[in-house]
């Protein structure tokens, strides 16, 4: 029988189109040789000029990585199916205006790297992608929505210089807007749970914003409420309120998604991403599903009653406005355990140190990478550092611990 060798998206154009081609060979030395003698073409864009698998290809034997084993000396049994996926394997993507230079530190927001996680991908399984959100400006993926939502004010008319804006957040879009608003010559004031983590706490403070703590037994919950109180109460107050205000998916449609688009040339099976305000969601999976009609958008929903994750169980008496449920192909449920194993995991074998919310995030990407196959690919986005739970004292493993335990009273999102 001959062998089967698939060929992604960018290289059928050198084969006639054609999705896989049938070759022979008893390695796959031999099998390569014999496809680049029906489609010179391709030759290039496989290995170099000492005819090595090039760095940035990925092939695999029967769904093992041939890097792994014995390389181009890999046998290739009759009827096996050879996959080549080239042009963004080997580290990581980066959009085109990573590199771009001048402008102040707002200019800095986005273009985060694309990397793939080859160490928890399971076997036989879809590989996994992730943005590395932390390495924006204030390390967070909230930089992204807090940017949007202020500019789109700005150019409304809706904010004087020197007011106050005033904002519901347990971390990462109050961090991101005492930012945005140290550089723009606004006062923030943020309303956030006590229960949120001391670094949380300490880095808005930093910034010369102003707190006001909400019940932490309320959770995010409870700092909505306070928020719109207080925002009702004082007519010189703006409050962007990401939870309803349509710039939050929208920044994500513009940036985000097209950056993953950009950088895996469309080539998107599932997007993942945890369900807090439903705007990464919403906004990337907008614009993934208008490069790739067939992709998958999963939220990583945390259990009822479990609101110390960081992201937001639906049936805790709270949907965001923004967030569209017939517009996810599926949610599915993650434990604080699972989130915290995960986050562990990705800082043991990947060396990310993540937090709690990505975990869940990753938990469910690699549950939906098992179910595809391995020429497909799974994008997740890390939304955070871990520096900012270090406090929580919950990335080391302690013999006999009880992660529910540690992780009571605290909000992670």
């Amino acid at each position: 029988m001959p062998i089967s060798l698939r060929m992604p998206p960018v290289l059928r154009p050198q084969v006639g189109g054609a999705r896989q081609v049938e070759v022979t060979g008893a390695t796959l030395r031999e099998a390569l040789e014999d496809l680049f003698t029906q489609f010179p073409a391709v030759r290039d864009q496989i290995v170099d000029a000492e005819g090595q698998i090039n760095r940035f290809v990925n092939v695999y034997v029967s769904n093992e990585d041939v890097r792994l084993g014995q390389g181009l000396e890999t046998p290739v049994p009759d009827g096996s199916t050879v996959i080549v996926l080239p042009a963004m394997a080997g580290g990581s993507v980066f959009p085109p205006n990573v590199c771009r230079g001048g402008g102040d530190v707002l200019s800095a927001i986005g273009g985060t790297p694309l990397i793939e996680l080859p160490n928890l991908r399971p076997a036989g399984g879809a590989r996994i992608w992730s943005k590395l959100e932390m390495l924006n400006p204030s390390g967070s993926i909230k930089d992204r929505v807090a940017l949007s939502m202020i500019e789109s004010a700005e150019a409304q008319g809706l904010l004087s210089p020197g007011q106050t804006i005033i904002e519901p957040t347990s971390g990462n879009t109050g961090i991101a807007l005492a930012m945005i608003c140290a550089v723009k010559g606004y006062k923030f004031r943020a309303v956030m749970p006590e229960s949120a983590t001391t670094e949380r706490i300490q880095q808005i403070s930093m910034y010369g914003a102003e707190i006001v703590f909400s019940p932490g037994e309320l959770g995010s919950n409870g700092g909505v409420a306070l928020a719109r109180e207080l925002a009702a109460a004082d007519p010189s107050l703006y409050m962007p309120f990401q939870y309803a205000n349509p710039e939050n998916p929208n920044a994500h449609y513009r940036t985000t998604g097209p950056e993953i688009i950009e950088a895996l040339d469309g080539q998107v099976d599932a997007f993942v991403a945890g369900l807090g305000t439903g705007g990464t969601l919403m906004g990337t999976g907008r614009a993934l599903r208008e490069a790739n009609p067939d992709v998958q958008i999963i939220a990583a929903e945390p259990l009822q009653g479990e609101a110390v994750m960081g992201l937001r169980s639906l049936e805790d008496g709270y949907t965001p406005e923004i967030l569209d449920i017939t517009q996810l192909t599926r949610k599915l449920l993650v434990t604080n355990t699972e989130s915290v194993q995960a986050m562990r995991d990705l800082l043991r074998h990947e060396g990310i140190w993540v937090g709690v919310s990505c975990g869940a995030a990753f938990s469910v990407a690699r549950r939906v990478a098992a179910e595809l196959e391995p020429d497909q690919n799974v994008v997740t986005v890390f939304a955070d550092g871990g520096a900012r739970y270090a406090s929580a004292n919950l990335f080391n493993e302690t013999e006999g611990e009880d992660l529910e335990e540690l992780m009571e009273d605290r909000l992670w999102w």
